[in-house]
């Protein structure tokens, strides 16, 4: 085998890889923000409407319409598992996991709910971005950890567009990103 040859088929292992994670990654993004927002906005009128705070159950939709949504619209054909595709699962499974047992236990305790579920996102954003190197996602999760600062200091429903905003930012610009790079990438 030529020197060329070999350099040829680590590029096309390298697009490969980068392609398959870009697949991967932008459709759980855009259906996790879009839903999450959509939630976001629907829980701060009913609440700001009716004065029911009970209306804070609607949170559950989010899992509730974001599970169907990413069975349905996740890529039917085979993509390439890398360790770095495994990693990323790891990571946003235990994410997921942190979430659901922080949203849970904030209708038992009361605590900032939304510092925290904005701090873990940002976080997961931005590791996924490094891991990745993928520095436009990297930098797009910064106003998430901004909105988790702001949220110390503004409270009650004011939280709830801040926490909308930061999502919309941090998950849905760079889904749209990582889907518009995957097309170019093709």
């Amino acid at each position: 085998m030529k020197p060329e040859e070999s350099l040829d088929i680590i590029s096309r292992m390298v697009s490969d890889t980068r392609r398959s994670v870009l697949q991967q990654a932008y459709i759980p993004f855009l259906i996790w923000g879009i839903t999450t927002v959509v939630v976001s906005l629907l829980v701060y009128f009913l609440v700001r409407f009716t004065g029911d705070y009970r209306c804070f159950y609607c949170w559950y939709l989010i899992l509730l319409v974001g599970l169907p949504l990413v069975k349905i619209f996740s890529p039917r054909t085979k993509l390439v598992r890398t360790g770095i595709s495994l990693s990323l699962r790891s990571i946003w499974r235990m994410m997921s996991v942190l979430l659901i047992c922080f949203s849970v236990s904030s209708f038992f305790v009361e605590f900032n709910i939304l510092f925290f579920i904005s701090l873990l996102l940002s976080m997961g954003s931005y590791i996924s971005g490094a891991i990745i190197s993928y520095p436009f996602l990297m930098y797009s999760s910064l106003p998430g950890f901004l909105a988790a600062a702001l949220m110390l200091v503004i409270s009650g429903l004011n939280q709830i567009p801040l926490f909308a905003a930061a999502i919309a930012v941090m998950m849905i610009v760079p889904g749209f990103k990582m889907k518009q790079d995957l097309k170019n990438l093709n």
